[in-house]
């Protein structure tokens, strides 16, 4: 109970994030962004349709597949808004995880690297459903559908981000416990005299 008192009568502002745990945000920011940036390869995509074609299947129903993508050039056959669709939602998956984590290292800021990679799987799987329900709500209304498809789209894009976070967080999430590991490890050791 003493701690959580000198934490919470501590001169810092509850929002500002400890210099230490600055590098652990850029990480978790980042980190997406990797993911998205190898999404956005055509040839990672033509190698993962030619090994795991069975994952592209909610495709053919219009749901966003994986990750979106961070390109900065459209596919063949799309048109000009979808891709800003796609940098969009890139960026809304960065923000929201780094504001998880972030968010996390508020509430618990003496937290271990465990805690902290569940923070950032977290984050990213909220982050991703979010950015899929983005993408798939932009190509109903590109199609010009009514409130059904509409609803029925962002929950499948919703749950297709899910599923692949589920899959492939932790390729977000252990780059910001190995982070936050080495930078707990340095703050901890004393300064030699």
């Amino acid at each position: 109970m003493q701690r959580v008192n000198a934490l919470r009568n501590s001169p810092r502002a509850p929002s500002e994030p400890a210099p230490h745990n600055v590098l652990t945000l850029v990480v978790a920011a980042a980190a997406p962004l990797l993911t998205c940036a190898l999404f956005g390869s055509a040839a990672f995509l033509t190698w993962l349709g030619a090994r795991a074609a069975w994952l592209m299947l909610p495709t053919s129903l219009g749901v966003p597949f994986a990750f979106p993508r961070l390109t900065f050039r459209p596919l063949v056959g799309q048109p000009g808004w979808h891709l800003g669709t796609e940098l969009l939602a890139a960026v809304v998956l960065a923000a929201v995880a780094a504001w998880w984590v972030h968010r996390a290292l508020l509430r618990r800021p003496g937290a271990d690297p465990w805690r902290l990679l569940l923070s950032a799987w977290a984050g990213t799987l909220l982050g991703l459903a979010l950015a899929n329900a983005l993408r798939a709500v932009a190509a109903v209304l590109a199609a010009g559908a009514g409130p059904l498809p509409f609803l029925s789209y962002a929950f499948a894009g919703a749950l297709t981000g899910v599923l692949w976070a589920l899959c492939l967080g932790w390729v977000c999430a252990v780059p910001v416990a190995l982070v936050h590991r080495f930078t707990a490890r340095t703050r901890s050791e004393p300064a030699p005299a």
